[in-house]
């Protein structure tokens, strides 16, 4: 993540996440012969329960065959549903999420199709969309997506709002469907054409956690390398190198979650010609002011200039070219 969020407190959907523990942990895997389903039951839950035809009819199937598991299966449900919602301790690699053909089959044939619904029908839309503009208000009024900084994102004076990510994706880890600690909003790219159903946990990764302020603000640094017939009018992939300041493990994960580094070589290249035609105007106006500023000057200025809401408009992106183009004055030839 470029950014995180600064999470909120409370809000109405974390009650689903009780709900959902309530009903895996203290009914379901507490199933027994000598009494139904609703006895159990919360009354909040219970007032869901009756509310809803489509909540009663899967629940209750879901209860009686609970009834045939073995004290150790239940035991395992138990321990996946917190494991798996632990997401800050298993982005930091404390913790190893357990996977659905560990179980008992009936989590991935039975819960697994409600919890997903659970997220797409009982949160309704109005609910969602009032948490999403709660965190970006309590957030600082971000103008971009977090995780690229590239696209903008909706304001929580929309009436639309940006997608929840299902960090773990709700496919393989269905306890933390409703877990909106495993929802941070992402720009549609990073979520489904980037992401999609990736697990930042896979090969024992390591990631950021979308929810805590990272320990470093990134630094990003851009090289460009001069391969014999680099043309400034048109850089390529090969000549643009991207680095970052970051925990290297996790800007790997980050990397290959949403194809970071592919995505911010292809906007220095298509934003440095614009660029350096910019900072090629402001060398002729120099010389024909007779300011008598420097190339380092100019530059310096000019990289200043985008210090200022640095996260608006690639400007985290366009400092760093501007800082490798004062070892690289070769490019005014191209401009000038």
């Amino acid at each position: 993540m470029l950014r995180t969020y600064k999470p909120l407190d409370n809000h109405n959907v974390f009650l689903y996440q009780t709900h959902v523990q309530h009903l895996i942990c203290n009914v379901w895997c507490n199933a027994v012969n000598e009494k139904n389903c609703q006895d159990l039951l919360s009354e909040d839950f219970e007032v869901i329960y009756l509310a809803r035809d489509w909540v009663k009819t899967a629940v209750d199937e879901i209860y009686e065959i609970c009834k045939g598991l073995s004290e150790d299966e239940r035991a395992a449900i138990r321990k996946a549903f917190f494991i798996n919602n632990d997401i800050e301790s298993l982005c930091e690699g404390l913790s190893r999420p357990i996977e659905l053909n560990t179980l008992n089959s009936i989590v991935e044939q039975k819960m697994k199709p409600l919890l997903v619904r659970f997220y797409n029908e009982l949160i309704n839309t109005k609910e969602k969309l009032d948490y999403y503009n709660k965190l970006i208000e309590n957030s600082g009024h971000y103008k971009f997506c977090p995780c690229c900084g590239l696209t903008p994102i909706e304001s929580a004076e929309s009436h639309y709002r940006e997608d929840n990510d299902h960090y773990l994706p709700k496919a393989d880890y269905p306890f933390a469907s409703v877990n909106f600690k495993n929802l941070p909003p992402l720009c549609s790219k990073c979520n489904k054409k980037c992401k999609s159903t990736k697990n930042p946990f896979e090969n024992r990764r390591i990631s950021f956690y979308p929810f805590v302020p990272l320990e470093n603000e990134f630094e990003i640094s851009i090289e460009i390398n001069d391969l014999g017939s680099t043309n400034y009018l048109e850089l390529k992939e090969p000549e643009v190198a991207i680095g970052f300041n970051n925990d290297v493990d996790k800007v790997d994960t980050w990397n290959w979650l949403f194809e970071i580094n592919t995505r911010y070589n292809e906007e220095v290249r298509q934003f440095s010609k614009t660029e350096l035609r910019i900072l090629a105007n402001r060398f002729r106006r120099n010389e024909e002011r007779k300011q008598s500023m420097s190339y380092q000057e100019i530059l310096n200025d000019a990289i200043e200039d985008y210090t200022f809401d640095k996260y608006d408009d690639r400007k985290f992106l366009k400092a760093p070219f501007l800082r490798e183009m004062l070892n690289k004055p070769e490019w005014l030839a191209t401009y000038i």
